[in-house]
């Protein structure tokens, strides 16, 4: 939202740079700390030309002693036409100090004293009076940071509103890249809940993204407008760079072969050794974080760049991984070696850094890992998709007769269970109908089982083309079969039943003789009523049917609620 807003303020203001002061700059040492004279009694020496004023080549510090912890700058604003609404913008890193016009001070920040903590960076927008022009500009800058003190980049004078835009635009790169990170963190952690991702990996790489996003944050201009708070931006800042390679290198530890992980290792232990030096120092006032930063920018290119000859050699060995990291790892340690030339050293020139830009880098990594968890995402559910098939085809051949391709008794039970607790309450909602093919045992004797074989087969085909395909037809055993009749009554199962024994009857089901079958009929008699009772009551119908002559059909007999009462409690 912030990002959002100053973006917003970005285009909306003018699109004009801010004009550096160009003209000569002269420096002498403080006469005032040393009692020996007031602000004022230096400006007016200056203004009568007089005092140690040495003149040097401006942004750059000027030549004085390290012992030094306050100085006097001084400079001449330039003539001609002056800018209405006038103003100085300077960015400034640890120091303290004071700014004259002629002899009047005009802006302050600090106390001019040592503090336990560093002043911080900020940058200060000074407003100048309608006749500055040709006067006189004195700073006067304390600092316990020699290599911070009289450092104020360039200072930029020009109209408030063209100040404004131009911090604003220097904000740009960040602008773009925060939302960027931001939205590769995103898609890091969803993938990161996936239960088959590699989770060291992705909670490595989401902390170094919002590391950077951190760092991003904490050098823009913009954050001091909704968070004036230059000590802890300026220490995050300081702290977060130092832990880019140790996080950088925890990631590329995880990755790459397994005969440069100790290398590796060793490598990050070195930036982590220079961190806490760092800190101790700062805690004890030495301006350890500042201090460090010169061996930590001569560090980075060295140790970094056999990081990325061990991170080559894996890729050339065919790991994709270390392939895929390889660009963001050089791009990120050539823009962090350009910043510590231009903003540590002051080695170039740069308007502003060029890590910020190391997020399309980083995008190359992050695509290549969100491939690769696809692949094994579709991987698995490849797999999980052939184990259930392959799941579902046991259980069709646990459930299936091979010779009759009916449903064996494993199915039985299951179907009629579930028939049993959908209609429990009602009375015939289904009903069973039992076959048995007459003298088959004959049959066998006298044709073989072959003969046998082929009149089950043959069997069980003309049933099944004349049934619902609601209806599930079972191979009881042997030569016994059982239907079950979904939603039918026991009229309704009784006509079924008569019009597949004449079916069997009239099919020519084997050619050595007329194949007929004998069956029986029952159906659900409620609550109180079991899978046992029923099936028993159509086994003594069937039964009943084969001592009637064969070829025929008989019904359970009708049993009153009492006796079904009775039955079920024996």
């Amino acid at each position: 939202m912030l990002m959002l807003v100053a973006c917003l303020l970005c285009f909306m203001m003018p699109q004009a740079r801010a004009e550096e002061l160009t003209g000569q700059w002269y420096w002498q040492q403080d006469p005032v700390s040393a009692g020996a004279e007031t602000s004022e009694d230096v400006i007016q020496r200056a203004l009568a030309g007089m005092g140690d004023w040495q003149p040097y080549d401006a942004p750059a510090q000027p030549p004085f002693e390290r012992e030094e912890k306050y100085i006097w700058l001084m400079t001449t604003l330039p003539q001609g036409e002056e800018i209405r609404d006038a103003s100085l913008l300077m960015t400034v890193t640890d120091q303290s100090f004071e700014v004259w016009l002629d002899g009047k001070r005009i802006y302050s920040y600090g106390d001019m004293e040592p503090r336990l903590m560093s002043y911080g960076q900020k940058w200060h927008l000074i407003p100048l009076p309608a006749d500055y022009a040709g006067r006189h500009l004195f700073i006067r800058a304390y600092s316990a940071n020699p290599l911070c003190l009289g450092n104020f980049e360039p200072i930029k004078l020009d109209a408030s509103v063209v100040q404004m835009s131009t911090l604003l635009q220097q904000d740009i790169s960040y602008i773009a890249n925060i939302p960027l990170a931001v939205f590769m963190i995103l898609i890091m952690l969803m993938y990161y809940m996936s239960p088959n991702a590699p989770k060291t990996l992705y909670m490595q790489l989401i902390l170094f993204m919002l590391a950077f996003v951190v760092w991003m944050v904490s050098v823009s201009n913009t954050k001091q407008l909704f968070l004036d708070a230059p000590v802890f931006w300026w220490g995050l800042q300081r702290i977060d760079v130092y832990f880019f390679p140790i996080l950088a290198n925890l990631i590329i530890y995880r990755v790459v072969d397994r005969e440069y992980r100790r290398s590796t290792w060793m490598a990050m232990l070195s930036f982590v050794v220079l961190l806490l030096i760092a800190i101790l120092s700062e805690v004890f006032g030495l301006s350890g974080l500042d201090g460090c930063a010169s061996a930590f920018y001569i560090m980075l290119p060295a140790i970094e760049g056999m990081v990325a000859y061990w991170t080559l050699q894996s890729a050339w060995r065919g790991n994709k991984y270390c392939r895929a990291l390889l660009v963001p790892l050089l791009g990120l340690v050539a823009a962090g070696t350009l910043d510590g030339f231009s903003r540590h050293f002051h080695w170039l020139t740069a308007k502003g850094y060029w890590l910020p830009y190391g997020t399309i880098t980083i995008g190359i990594f992050v695509l290549y890992i969100v491939q690769q968890q696809i692949r094994r995402e579709r991987l698995l559910l490849a797999r999980a998709a052939g184990l259930e098939e392959a799941v579902a085809e046991a259980v069709a051949r646990s459930e299936i007769d091979t010779l009759t391709q009916c449903y064996n008794r494993n199915r039985m039970q299951a179907v009629l269970e579930a028939e049993i607790s959908q209609h429990r309450q009602e009375k015939e909602p289904f009903s069973l109908i039992m076959l048995d093919i007459d003298f088959f045992k004959h049959i066998n004797d006298t044709y073989g089982h072959d003969a046998g074989d082929e009149v089950l087969a043959t069997f069980a085909g003309v049933i099944r083309n004349n049934i619902k395909k609601s209806d599930i037809f079972i191979r009881w055993g042997g030569e016994e079969f059982i239907l079950i009749c979904r939603g039918c009554s026991g009229d309704e199962a009784f006509l079924v039943a008569e019009r597949l024994r004449r079916q069997v009857e009239w099919s020519r089901i084997f050619s050595q003789r007329r194949i007929t079958c004998s069956v029986g009929v029952a159906s659900w008699q409620g609550e109180n009523d079991s899978a046992a009772q029923l099936i028993k009551r159509v086994d003594t119908a069937l039964y009943t049917a084969k001592r009637s002559g064969r070829n025929t059909v008989c019904r359970e007999p009708q049993l009153s609620d009492e006796v079904l009462v009775a039955a079920h409690a024996n």
